[in-house]
């Protein structure tokens, strides 16, 4: 299932907020949230939005697996196939 977490990290460009959208096999945010109070860090495939495609097939485009420190998340949502 795929995730848009905003970090209470600043990005790289300067903003003051994080957002990352992976995926991870979890059955809903309950699921995932059991996941990351089981573990300081979390491995996720990360995704990017794929923002010259139209279709919601290419919605996103993957990173690659990375880790996520659970003390910085500030919010989870769960996305959908559509482009969100």
């Amino acid at each position: 299932m795929k995730f848009l977490i905003t970090m209470n990290m600043p990005a790289r460009s300067g903003v003051p907020i994080h957002q990352v959208i992976c995926e991870y096999p979890a059955t809903g945010i309950a699921d995932f949230c059991k996941a990351l109070e089981s573990h300081d860090f979390i491995i996720v495939e990360e995704f990017y939005r794929n923002t010259e495609s139209k279709s919601d097939h290419d919605a996103y485009y993957s990173r690659g697996l990375t880790g996520i420190n659970h003390r910085y998340i500030g919010k989870i949502k769960e996305l959908s196939n559509r482009n969100d």
